[in-house]
């Protein structure tokens, strides 16, 4: 059964947390740099969130990934690994604004760093999966989502059509279809999806 599991992922060109950790502990590169790609955006949107400078979130993301690296192999459960850096990244992001700034002016809006409560785990991993399954669909599909849904103003047709080479009649049939490869990317990386 685990072996057909595996031989799906690497079918697929998608290789469990599990698997890129057995391979990173046994000194494959290509497999660390997939595993820092795959979670470079997730570690650093958690010192983001918090209203750290961008410097100190790549500060913070390049210690979680120097922890990472050093724990390998004492993970106790390596199909949690998003909350395990989901984790680490706010101790970490606790940790970088204590070097910065004085007690006295953190401020409250700093959380303990042992409180990551499971609803923001879960939002943030959640998020982690979109941006895994847009990576793995065509680039049309990709851009046509992104312009929709994470574009920070109004989604405008008219541009977007102009933008993308579409007419905009089909913006509707062909977002349907992109949710189509959507859903299947998520399967594929073991997500439920909502469409």
């Amino acid at each position: 059964m685990a072996e057909d599991q595996q031989d799906a992922e690497e079918s697929s060109g998608h290789r469990s947390d599990p698997a890129l950790v057995q391979a990173c502990i046994a000194g494959d590169a290509t497999a660390w740099a997939l595993l820092v790609e795959r979670y470079n955006r997730l570690v650093y949107s958690v010192p983001r969130r918090m209203g750290m400078s961008p410097s100190d979130c790549e500060d913070v993301t390049q210690n979680v990934f120097i922890i990472l690296y050093r724990y390998l192999q004492s993970l106790q459960d390596q199909t949690r690994l998003s909350a395990w850096l989901i984790t680490t990244a706010r101790r970490e992001s606790w940790a970088q604004a204590r070097r910065n700034r004085p007690t006295d002016e953190l401020g409250e809006h700093l959380a303990s760093p042992i409180e990551v409560s499971s609803t923001e785990v879960e939002a943030l991993e959640r998020g982690q999966a979109v941006r895994e399954a847009l990576d793995r669909i065509d680039q049309k599909c990709r851009e046509l989502l992104k312009a929709l849904f994470l574009e920070p103003d109004e989604p405008d047709y008219h541009a977007i059509a102009g933008r993308l080479g579409m007419a905009v009649g089909s913006i509707g049939p062909t977002r349907a279809r992109c949710f189509k490869k959507m859903e299947r990317a998520l399967a594929e990386i073991g997500v439920e999806s909502a469409f």
